[in-house]
């Protein structure tokens, strides 16, 4: 793993890298690139509104994580940080696609403020419906119901996935993205409010 002060760039992204690039995704690439990087500084400028200092930004096999101490943050405050990735996505898709025509840049935004939006807590979405279940009922509750929701949609993305892989030679890289948001599901999920983690 790479470190440089917070950044931290694990050697399974550069295998990703390096897997989309000998896949022939490398015109896709920068597009979704681009994408991630619009979805990211969403957060951190949402995290930098709220005053929520960031602790660490890694980049994964699965995509990036940040970690900011929201501790201070109430419900919403922490649940708008961490919409505001996907909410960029959308709001950047729609620039491209009504202002400048560019309708495939629009639909990288589209797909990635969408994947991210899932209610699987590796994603922005389990995380926002973490919080609104513990702001709404409570922490455990809001465990046991996002352990739930969370498994069952990330089983049925990886089986779409999988069978799209499988049927139509298509999807390998949607399956590596299911697989990402079913495999940190098997250790049981965290029930603290002491730092947001954010995923693309």
């Amino acid at each position: 793993m790479w470190k440089s002060g917070k950044l931290e760039v694990s050697w399974g992204f550069a295998a990703m890298v390096a897997l989309a690039l000998a896949a022939g995704a490398g015109t896709v690439l920068p597009l979704v690139a681009l994408s991630a990087l619009c979805h990211e500084l969403g957060h951190l400028a949402a995290l930098g509104m709220m005053g929520a200092g960031v602790e660490r930004f890694r980049l994964t096999a699965f995509g990036a994580e940040i970690r900011a101490d929201t501790r201070r943050l109430s419900y919403p405050r922490e649940l708008f940080c961490t919409l505001a990735g996907p909410g960029v996505n959308l709001l950047l898709a729609l620039v491209f696609a009504r202002v400048t025509g560019d309708y495939v840049l629009a639909g990288a935004n589209v797909l990635l403020g969408a994947f991210n939006l899932l209610p699987v807590p590796s994603l922005d979405g389990g995380r926002a419906l973490h919080l609104l279940a513990s702001w709404l009922a409570d922490p455990l509750a809001a465990d046991r119901l996002c352990r739930r929701v969370g498994l069952g949609c990330a089983a049925l993305l990886t089986a779409v996935a999988l069978v799209l892989t499988i049927r139509h030679q298509a999807g390998l890289f949607l399956l590596l993205a299911a697989a990402g948001t079913l495999l940190p599901q098997l250790p049981p999920v965290g029930g603290g409010r002491r730092h947001a983690s954010t995923h693309i």
